[in-house]
């Protein structure tokens, strides 16, 4: 969801039920009350006041702090984890499982505000998508049962379809984002071999290794980009990455300078060149990116702090006590952790779904 993530509403209705309609487990349900179920897996934000007290009045000139927020940007995925026990009496039949991704305009407490001693409206809930699958219950105990199949078996097996790889490539970034590392190799490697002529395998899987700080695999992901797509905009981004951790700063400035031959406008391949100049000491090459960056987002805090670093270190002092003045202006809130943690201790329920990787058990 975009918007105004502080009073949208999105949220996974997950269920499950029985042959005969039975609910056995479920999370994301709208209560009697019209609230939602407390222990969803939510998307939106949530911002607290000066006090540690949510903000749920649409009132941003008392946001003091961010708790967390979760939305699936362009090109992004989430994953949302559920574990149930399956009840004995279910042994040799067959279970539905639903899931849905639900959206409300305006949170319960919100329209309760606006609507405070009058009739309250009970605004209408959208199912932006859906699916459901059945799944067989086994006839015995599961006690020496084989595992689950890896990514890579499943993405290899004969039921394997060639269309199946967006679905591990989506669900490798979900993990990576989430900061599961490990799972995200295995998806993205699942991602390979069900199509090793696809970019998208080898390119997600050099993200990673770099990510993790092995130069030396993620290179060789990257030569098999480049035996794919020779050039390729997108993977000279990953090049650029790579080559700055090992400190090859005139060789990862090449490489942000193709990435910004295809995307002139990305800040961050701006604000990486900005940066490679300022570790080789090019402090007045520095500035000329680094300035594009601000030109394209005044409140970048780090473009303007490299900025000062520049401009002290050539000398020009009154630039650079700008610059320090903007940087203080957009620095981080040394408060808000403070802020937040209050509000976790009270809020189990919020705390639990901020956590990038958790269970709705």
């Amino acid at each position: 969801p975009g918007g105004t993530n502080d009073s949208n509403e999105g949220w996974i209705d997950f269920r499950v039920t029985d042959e005969s309609g039975r609910e056995v487990y479920r999370s994301g349900a709208i209560r009697e009350d019209r609230h939602l179920d407390p222990k969803a897996h939510t998307y939106g934000a949530i911002f607290v006041n000066g006090k540690s007290e949510r903000i749920f009045r649409r009132d941003p000139q008392n946001f003091r702090a961010l708790v967390f927020s979760r939305v699936i940007g362009p090109g992004t995925a989430d994953v949302a984890r559920y574990a149930f026990t399956v009840p004995p009496d279910l042994a040799g039949r067959s279970l539905t499982i639903l899931a849905a991704l639900r959206w409300r305009k305006f949170e319960r407490r919100f329209t309760e505000f606006v609507y405070e001693g009058k009739e309250v409206p009970d605004l209408p809930v959208t199912t932006i998508a859906e699916y459901s699958v059945v799944l067989p219950v086994e006839p015995r105990s599961l006690e020496g049962a084989a595992p689950p199949a890896t990514p890579l078996q499943a993405a290899t097996s004969k039921d394997a379809k060639p269309e199946d790889w967006m679905r591990f490539n989506d669900h490798g970034i979900g993990l990576l984002v989430q900061g599961d590392t490990k799972g995200a190799l295995q998806a993205f490697g699942a991602v390979a071999a069900m199509d090793p002529s696809r970019i998208d395998g080898w390119r997600n899987q050099a993200r990673v290794w770099i990510q993790e700080g092995n130069l030396a695999e993620g290179y060789a992901m990257l030569k098999k980009c480049e035996e794919i797509a020779p050039g390729d905009a997108q993977t000279a981004w990953f090049w650029a990455q790579a080559l700055f951790k090992e400190g090859r700063y005139e060789d990862a400035a090449k490489a942000y300078q193709r990435v910004l031959e295809f995307f002139p406008e990305d800040r961050g391949a701006w604000f990486g060149l900005g940066q490679t100049y300022f570790r080789d000491r090019k402090f007045a090459e520095a500035l000329t990116p680094l300035l594009k960056v601000l030109e394209i987002d005044p409140e970048h805090r780090e473009a303007h702090d490299h900025r000062m670093r520049c401009y002290k270190s050539l000398g020009r002092e009154a630039e650079a006590k700008e610059a320090e003045k903007a940087f203080l202006k957009y620095q981080i809130d040394e408060e808000a952790d403070a802020r937040t943690n209050e509000f976790r201790l009270r809020n189990p329920d919020v705390n639990f779904d901020s956590l990038p990787i958790h269970v709705h058990s």
